[in-house]
């Protein structure tokens, strides 16, 4: 407990120091002509971390693992990807549907049918199965006086015709908003709650017959304080989620968590077009059980840089050191070198790739005490013509396990092909095949599946 208690005082004095930095910067900023441009926020792909995802509930190698479980509304009928101008909001995709209360709502829906030859995930006696997969998605859009507020839904439902026991029925519903108080005060929140699944295979305990599902309300706070322009800029944010999983409890129970994070940035302008970042971030574990050993605080102190050079380059790069603290005293206190990039270039209008590399200590998934996750991923989206476009991608994740003689390395290599069928329907067709080596030879194994995708937005 002291140990949690210290973790927080560092944060919040750091946090309160670099909001005193942030608004002396600001109150000396010069006014900047409104054609400038400004740094990009962390709430660009990269920057900001997901609560369900990244280091709070899941790893790049879980994901890795995973890869092609389900629909990731990627296409053009996605709600998921966020606009780099919203704080904590969801963007909207396709034309909407407008109500005289001022109200934009955004259906979408995305269907697919596939093949996958190897649906558990295993190194002998694979399993394969045709699959059918429907996505919808809704985002209801309300603009007031400058702020913005986003009610979203987002369903994943699978049915696998030779291994039903592995069919999901994912669920996730938002309710954000963006406040702009002043020129240079802005809040996102954001409460939600999730309902998912982990694919058989995608983590380390003992296989069931079915995939562990679970549940997790959440709740998102981001203050963001500096001027458009300013010298100075500070961002302070905080998360909390309830994970509990509700099946297979003889083992999924020793892993339902409490997790809640507290992060604080400051940017400080170099160039009209760069900013240095410097950040400090504190994720504290708390498992529900009284027999785990997993309870910890995990922080990260980093410091980088945001870009954009033009309308070509974009990018955020951090580095700097990673601790994990349990509270159990007779366990390890791991440390490493820590890393976060994410970078975009779009050598054509119709041309983009996209890199992203990361490394976390990542809480045990069932053995070990702890696996040092590092991970790449590279993505190339290519426009052949006004309806024809392809996307290429590759990943690569590598896992150490402390406590036992175990180093896994998953490689991911997807491409896809997509028509525009008319302003409102694309069609696609993707492959993604994922590998793990590992030096346990029963835990190799390749999947391939292939998909069949139908996006359609209003």
């Amino acid at each position: 407990m002291v140990t949690l208690e210290t973790r927080s005082a560092v944060v919040l004095l750091l946090s309160i120091g670099l909001f005193s930095a942030a608004h002396a910067a600001d109150e000396a900023a010069p006014a900047q002509p409104a054609a400038e441009a400004t740094v990009p926020s962390l709430s660009a792909p990269g920057g900001r971390v997901s609560v369900v995802g990244g280091e709070a509930t899941t790893g790049a190698a879980q994901r890795a693992t995973s890869a092609g479980y389900e629909l990731a509304g990627s296409g053009l009928g996605s709600a998921s990807q966020q606009e780099e101008a919203n704080i904590l909001t969801v963007a909207g995709k396709g034309k909407p549907l407008r109500f005289q209360n001022g109200i934009f709502v955004y259906p979408t829906v995305t269907v697919a049918a596939g093949y996958n030859d190897n649906v558990a995930g295993t190194s002998t006696n694979e399993k394969g199965s045709k699959i059918f997969v429907i996505r919808p998605e809704v985002v209801a859009e309300l603009k007031r006086q400058g702020d913005r507020y986003t009610f979203s839904y987002a369903g994943n439902f699978g049915h696998y015709t030779s291994s039903s026991s592995d069919d999901f029925n994912h669920n996730e519903i938002l309710l954000a908003g963006d406040n702009y108080f002043t020129s240079r005060a802005r809040l996102g929140w954001g409460v939600g709650y999730y309902s998912r699944s982990d694919a058989r295979g995608s983590t380390d305990r003992v296989a069931s017959d079915t995939p562990d599902r679970w549940h997790a309300p959440m709740v998102r706070l981001v203050g963001i304080y500096g001027a458009k322009g300013a010298p100075g800029r500070i961002e302070l944010e905080t998360g909390m989620l309830q994970k509990r999983y509700t099946n297979n409890r003889d083992v999924t129970r020793n892993y339902d968590v409490d997790v809640t994070t507290l992060s604080g940035r400051f940017f400080y302008r170099v160039l009209p077009r760069t900013s240095l970042v410097f950040e400090a971030r504190n994720t504290w574990n708390d498992y529900i059980a009284s027999t785990s050993t997993q309870d910890n605080s995990y922080r990260k102190l980093m410091m980088g840089a945001t870009w954009e050079l033009s309308a070509k380059t974009t990018g955020v790069v951090k580095i700097g050191r990673a601790n994990k603290d349990y509270d159990l005293g007779s366990r390890n206190d791991p440390s490493a070198t820590t890393w976060e990039a994410s970078l975009a270039w779009s050598p054509l209008t119709y041309s983009r790739f996209d890199f992203e590399t990361a490394q976390d200590i990542m809480d045990s998934s069932g053995v070990g005490n702890f696996t040092d996750t590092r991970s790449w991923t590279a993505n190339w989206t290519h426009k052949w013509a006004s309806y024809v476009m392809s996307n290429v991608n590759a990943g690569v994740v590598r896992s150490d396990y402390d406590g036992i003689d175990r180093n896994d390395t998953t490689k991911n290599f997807g491409v896809g092909f997509f028509r525009e069928l008319g302003y409102n329907f694309r069609a696609g067709l993707n492959w993604t095949r994922t590998k793990r080596d590992s030096n346990i030879n029963n835990l190799d194994f390749k999947r391939n599946v292939y998909m069949l995708t139908l996006e359609a937005a209003l």
